[in-house]
């Protein structure tokens, strides 16, 4: 997995290796763009690669700036796209894990301009086109939140990153789109 605090919060990685029955690698770094990951010039983006290199990596699950493919989806889908063709170098496919948008109330919203329901929407649609543009599966987050009964109970109390049982319900996402990538092979 390579992504941003929105990966590691609660140590989702591991509920995620403890779901699968797998071992799962994780590189983060907090308040990282996932186009750092794949570009050799950054400290990340050469962990990547070593960790690649070593081999056996089936899957990477790639985690995008919290607001990236609302603000500037764009850089998202190229984002997206280098790290799978990065990915697919060393013989392993690729899958995305799309964020929700900020919950209501936060007050980040106010510095993006949007309402929470309009970041939800553009998460969705930026995501989509990413994963669309790359042929990689998405796990949609912000679609997954949007339908939530409630909501609120998905955030830590910043409003952006996940509470524990959030983090819970990407894994378990997660999870279940992995799994069906593996017995359709």
């Amino acid at each position: 997995m390579v992504g941003n605090s929105l990966t590691s919060a609660n140590n989702m990685p591991q509920m995620l290796a403890s779901i699968l029955g797998a071992e799962v690698v994780a590189i983060t770094r907090g308040g990282a763009r996932l186009a750092e990951f794949s570009n050799e010039k950054t400290r990340t983006g050469q962990r990547v690669r070593e960790a690649l290199s070593s081999g056996g990596f089936d899957l990477v699950i790639m985690q995008d700036m919290s607001h990236l493919a609302a603000t500037n989806p764009a850089a998202h889908v190229r984002s997206v796209a280098a790290m799978s063709k990065l990915a697919k170098s060393y013989d392993a496919s690729t899958l995305l894990y799309g964020t929700w948008g900020y919950q209501i109330g936060c007050p980040r919203l106010e510095k993006l301009g949007m309402t929470a329901e309009e970041m939800c929407e553009l998460m969705s649609v930026g995501g989509r086109q990413a994963a669309d543009a790359a042929c990689v599966p998405l796990v949609d987050m912000a679609s997954v939140a949007a339908r939530y009964e409630k909501p609120e109970n998905l955030y830590a109390a910043d409003g952006i990153h996940p509470s524990k049982a959030g983090s819970l319900l990407i894994a378990n996402r997660i999870a279940d789109l992995v799994e069906d990538l593996l017995a359709s092979r």
